[in-house]
C-alpha cells in the first residue's frame, strides 16, 4: 500500500475523532504534506499553535510509534513523487519562511540517524559483516551524489585486504561485474531518486547469484527488490541535496563492526602501511 493510502488517508478518516488541537496539527500536515514531512517536532508545533509533546501523541493517535515513524511515512511519499527541482523550490520556501539556523539543519540529520536507529535491523547488520568479512571480493555500485559514500567505503575496505571495485557507471569498471559469483558480495548504495544505473547493476547481479545487500532509503526502494540484504538509512532533509549522515553512520558501523572482529588482520595491516606511508611521505609533520 503506498504512503498517501497510509498516513495521509489514515490522518483523514480520523480526523472527525481528533481534539481540537489535532485536528490543528491534522490541517498543517493535510493541506501541504510536503512542507510537513521535513519538520520536526518543534516546527511543526509552532506552525500548528500545539505543544511539542502534543504532537508527538498525534503521532502515537495515527498509529505510528513515534514521530520519527510520522515523519519517515510522509518523507516516503514525498520524495517519491518530487523532482530534484522541487525539492530545491521546497528548500528555499522553508528557509524565507523560517530563517533555519546552521543548528536546525544539524537536527535535521540527527533525526535521519535517529529514525534509522528506530528501525535497524541488528540481526541483518551482523549478517551483513559476516558476508562482507567472507567474501573473497566486494563489488560496490554507486553513482552520482552516492559515489561519496561508495569511495568511503571501499578506502576502509582495503585496510582489510580486501579486492574491492567500485562501480559507478564507466563503462570500464562495469565490465569487471562479469568477474562476480557466489563468492563474492554486490552492496548497491542508492536514494531516491535512484540511479538507473544502480538499480541496473544489482539486477544483474542478482541474476548471476551474486550475494547483494543494499543500502537505501525507504522499503518501496527499487533495490530492494534485488538484494538479499536491505539497510533502510533515511536521507530526506528539506533541501536539493541528500542528507547523508545516516548512510554514513551505516558505513561506518559496518566498518568497525569488522575491524572489530579481525584486530590482529588490521594492525598487520595498518603497521605495514605506515611504512609505506612514511617512506611516500604521504602525510605532513605535525608542528
Amino acid at each position: 500500500m503506498e504512503a498517501d493510502s497510509t498516513v495521509l488517508r489514515r490522518i483523514a478518516q480520523l480526523y472527525s475523532q481528533m481534539s481540537p488541537s489535532q485536528q490543528m496539527i491534522a490541517d498543517v500536515i493535510l493541506k501541504d504534506p510536503e512542507a510537513s514531512a521535513f519538520y520536526n517536532v518543534a516546527e511543526l508545533a509552532r506552525k500548528a499553535k500545539v505543544s511539542d509533546s502534543t504532537v508527538t501523541r498525534f503521532a502515537a493517535f495515527v498509529g505510528c510509534s513515534g514521530f520519527p515513524a510520522l515523519s519517515r511515512e510522509l518523507q516516503e511519499l514525498v520524495r517519491s513523487r518530487l523532482t530534484t527541482s522541487e525539492r530545491y523550490q521546497l528548500s528555499r520556501a522553508l528557509e524565507n519562511e523560517e530563517q533555519r539556523s546552521v543548528i536546525q539543519f544539524m537536527e535535521d540529520d540527527v533525526q535521519n540517524i535517529k529514525m534509522m536507529m528506530e528501525r535497524l535491523d541488528l540481526e541483518g547488520f551482523e549478517r551483513t559483516a559476516d558476508h562482507l568479512l567472507g567474501a573473497r571480493r566486494i563489488g560496490v555500485i554507486c553513482s552520482r551524489s552516492s559515489l561519496s559514500l561508495g569511495l568511503f567505503f571501499e578506502f576502509y575496505l582495503h585496510l582489510l585486504d580486501k579486492e574491492v571495485i567500485v562501480f559507478n557507471g564507466e563503462p570500464r569498471t562495469s565490465d569487471l561485474l562479469q568477474r562476480f559469483g557466489p563468492e563474492d558480495v554486490i552492496v548497491g548504495i542508492g536514494f531516491a531518486r535512484y540511479s538507473r544505473f544502480t538499480i541496473d547493476g544489482m539486477k544483474y547481479a542478482r541474476k548471476k547469484g551474486v550475494p547483494t545487500i543494499a543500502i537505501t532509503d525507504y522499503p518501496s526502494s527499487p533495490l530492494v527488490r534485488c538484494a538479499d540484504e536491505v539497510h533502510c538509512t533515511p536521507t530526506g532533509i528539506a533541501s536539493h541535496m541528500d542528507s547523508f549522515a545516516a548512510p554514513m553512520s551505516l558505513v561506518t558501523a559496518l566498518l568497525r563492526t569488522m575491524f572489530n572482529r579481525v584486530p590482529e588482520q588490521v594492525s598487520r595491516t595498518l603497521n605495514e602501511l605506515e611504512d609505506i606511508w612514511s617512506d611516500f611521505e604521504i602525510y605532513g609533520e605535525r608542528k
